[in-house]
């Protein structure tokens, strides 16, 4: 009989890479595990179930919402769209990639001692490099 464990402190996952032959096998042994025989009590099976419906749906998409959810929190939202609720947002408002890249270059250029001074990469975090109008480390990505 299965018990439900308690979840950890800290929440956590592990990346499990299924065989693309496999998915229809370990899919049906996961809808297995939605049955109440199996369980010690109605509670642990009910907590099962939702967890092994959870991770068949992840199964079929393959964690795509979970890349996808990663990369915009990456890429951050612009500051126009702050105010749209997650699920209400499209691609197009969140930043380019390649323009956080370019603020970061001006970063790797103060570690690289492009500023002329021991105190360079204090500069750019407090924002006061002649080159920009930036406050700190995050104004520097917007």
């Amino acid at each position: 009989m299965y018990v439900y464990p308690e979840p950890p402190a800290e929440p956590t996952c592990v990346l499990l890479l299924v065989p693309i032959e496999l998915v229809p096998i370990v899919g049906a042994l996961f809808g297995q595990m939605e049955q109440r025989r199996g369980w010690k009590t109605t509670a642990d099976w009910e907590q099962g179930y939702k967890a092994f419906v959870q991770l068949q749906a992840q199964l079929m998409s393959n964690c795509l919402a979970d890349l996808i959810a990663e990369i915009r929190a990456l890429r951050g939202v612009k500051p126009d769209y702050t105010g749209v609720p997650v699920e209400d947002r499209t691609t197009d408002m969140y930043r380019d990639l390649n323009d956080i890249i370019g603020h970061l270059n001006t970063l790797i250029f103060a570690l690289s001692g492009g500023l002329d001074n021991d105190d360079n990469i204090m500069q750019i975090l407090r924002g006061d490099t002649p080159a920009t109008d930036t406050r700190n480390i995050v104004d520097l990505l917007e």
